[in-house]
């Protein structure tokens, strides 16, 4: 049983593709969240981590909340899905979620648990909101946490300072 995973956070279509997505991060942010989920995925880092990717899927019916994501990673939408050039590791276990924090779904916790994991590594996007409360929720219930500065994003520096800054305050490593 592996002791730590690798939580691979909202790298979906509408957040990543800075030409085409609804609600993307920065071009250099999206190119480095990319590359290091491949490099996990790939087992070039971290390789006796569990890679578990968290999707934001929002409802279609949330037309004010939808609104004001520019009607980003709605459920059954085409950028909802997982960015193509994120290389899918099929027996990768993913798990959905319509709030912040990826523990908003009880079932990551659960599988966490049964897995044996102690040790979260936390990557993807957006710092200072999924990334950001997945860190400090994961820090609450116990888990070692550790962000990698590099692989997360934002649309803009000061958020991502910002939400590095909260994430250690809180108790997480943050590494580069």
């Amino acid at each position: 049983m592996p002791e730590s995973a690798v939580l691979l956070v909202d790298l979906q279509r509408d957040f990543l593709d800075c030409k085409g997505g609804r609600l993307p991060v920065d071009r250099l942010g999206a190119e480095a969240a990319i590359r290091a989920a491949n490099e996990v995925l790939s087992r070039r880092v971290l390789a006796g981590a569990l890679p578990v990717f968290v999707v934001n899927e929002f409802s279609p019916g949330a037309r004010v909340a939808n609104f004001f994501r520019n009607n980003a990673a709605v459920a059954g939408g085409a950028g909802a899905m997982i960015d193509p050039r994120i290389e899918r590791v099929w027996t990768a276990r993913c798990f959905s979620k319509a709030a912040p924090s990826a523990f908003s779904n009880p079932g990551l916790e659960a599988y966490l648990r049964a897995e044996g994991v102690k040790k979260l590594h936390v990557l993807g996007v957006f710092a200072e909101g999924c990334v950001r409360a997945t860190a400090i929720d994961a820090v609450r219930l116990g888990f070692a946490v550790v962000v990698h500065a590099r692989a997360v994003a934002s649309n803009a520096r000061w958020k991502k300072r910002f939400a590095l800054w909260a994430m250690r305050r809180a108790g997480a490593a943050i590494v580069d």
